[in-house]
């Protein structure tokens, strides 16, 4: 399991049902980055925007400036990288994600950079979901 994962259950303290789903969801999408950083085209059902969707809606905007500068600044070199854009920017989510666990990031910079992961995900669907 990818350490963000942990810290994000970690900041959630009592995870309820749609943390605990969405923690299940994130889990296999660090999984799907990996695969997609080696290679493999980004495939997930649909179902999976509408769960993060429902997560992050009561945490956005609650992070500042601040927040978005620890996430921004270290993905901007990656979502520009050269090459195959979609394994670029893999790699640069799977990075950006392991420096926030190992930092311990606040959780409103974990909340923003979900939501950011959100937004540069492909929108490609599997059709399934």
């Amino acid at each position: 399991m990818h350490p963000l994962v942990g810290r994000v259950r970690q900041a959630l303290g009592q995870p309820g049902p749609l943390e605990q789903a969405y923690l299940r969801l994130l889990a296999e999408r660090f999984e799907r980055l990996e695969a997609c950083a080696a290679g493999q085209a980004w495939s997930e059902p649909r179902s999976a925007r509408a769960l993060a969707r429902r997560f992050l809606r009561p945490r956005e905007g609650s992070w500042h400036d601040g927040d978005e500068n620890l996430v921004r600044g270290p993905l901007d070199g990656f979502t520009r990288g050269e090459g195959h854009p979609e394994r670029a920017l893999a790699r640069g989510l799977l990075e950006v994600a392991a420096q926030l666990a190992a930092i311990e990031a606040r959780p409103e910079t974990l909340w923003f950079f979900l939501w950011e992961l959100e937004s540069l995900l492909p929108q490609e669907s599997d059709g399934k979901g």
